[in-house]
């Protein structure tokens, strides 16, 4: 977590203290005044605008343990790593109408408050699935096959192989069966709030284009979609009969930092890196109502585009 809160510091010192901002020669614009003379450097305007975005993620999360909790268990697993959706789609799976919502996305609706300070509510949907790995178990089952009482136990948990772990032959002469799956598969979903700043460090001379400096600060609700194997028990989440199982399982917190490249007035893109930490103290597993809890920290780059429209005139 130290390395979070000094994201989160150094964010606010940079928003506190203001970038330096660089502007052409023809984009300053000279005043005669009472006093005389006075420059005034020219901004891109933004009070009262409404903008919308969607673009893509990636996802990358810090080691974390599961503690699972059911009617005949009550065990954790220890120091597991996971990975995002890495599948590969094809370029047409972004434009199509019934599959661009299938890869890793992100929208989100803003409003300026003034021309550098803004709010934002929208969603990342990110994925998380844990990898092929050996942990450690502690805890108790006191039913079937796996009933007993483990200290540390070295197990097997996972589905897929991962392509960075290495002998395979070793971890599969480990003991399974006791969660061969876990994964946010519709959704690591976090439908947050965010507030903004933005610094801008060049426009063009005809005020349609600009370059700027774009943070944020935000708080979610992680709403996943959850699909497991613990024990052999049937999963909340039943993909064959397109069954889900959307739950509020927790909250976020994150900030972000990124490039945005303004154009024609009303388009942009936006590139930043966000990082923050997730808390997950009810995620669903079970038809019967079995129970996990994990937290972690997470890394997302995302790229996304955007339209912005003028909805309030507050503009001078």
């Amino acid at each position: 977590m130290s390395k979070f809160y000094l994201l989160i510091i150094s964010f606010l010192v940079l928003t506190s203290v203001g970038f330096t901002q660089i502007t052409l020669e023809n984009n300053i614009k000279t005043e005669n005044t009472n006093s005389g003379i006075m420059e005034t450097r020219q901004i891109f305007k933004r009070n009262g605008t409404l903008y919308f975005t969607w673009g893509y993620n990636r996802g990358f999360f810090s080691h974390s343990d599961i503690h699972f909790t059911g009617d005949e268990y009550n065990f954790t697993i220890t120091d597991l790593t996971a990975r995002d959706d890495q599948d590969k789609h094809d370029l047409i799976t972004y434009f199509k109408p019934n599959t661009f919502t299938i890869p890793q996305f992100n929208w989100r609706f803003g409003y300026y408050i003034s021309d550098k300070t803004f709010f934002t509510l929208g969603l990342d949907h990110m994925k998380y699935a844990i990898d092929k790995q050996s942990t450690l178990l502690t805890g108790t089952i006191t039913s079937g096959k796996k009933m007993g009482t483990y200290n540390e136990a070295e197990v097997l948990v996972g589905e897929d192989a991962h392509s960075g772990v290495h002998q395979m032959a070793l971890l599969d002469s480990l003991p399974g069966g006791f969660v061969e799956e876990f994964e946010h598969c519709d959704g690591l979903n976090d439908l947050g709030i965010e507030m903004g700043h933005l610094e801008q460090f060049w426009i063009s001379k005809n005020g349609k284009h600009s370059i700027s400096m774009n943070g944020t600060f935000g708080f979610g609700m992680v709403i996943p979609d959850s699909d497991t194997d613990v024990l052999g028990h049937k999963p909340k989440h039943d993909m064959e009969a397109g069954k889900k199982s959307y739950h509020l399982s927790g909250y976020s917190i994150s900030a972000s930092f990124g490039l945005q490249v303004d154009f024609f007035t009303h388009f942009f893109v936006l590139g930043k890196l966000k990082a923050g930490y997730m808390n997950l103290p009810d995620i669903t597993t079970t038809v019967e109502g079995g129970r996990a809890e994990q937290h972690f920290n997470f890394i997302e780059p995302l790229l996304v585009v955007g339209y912005s429209h003028l909805i309030f005139n507050k503009r001078k």
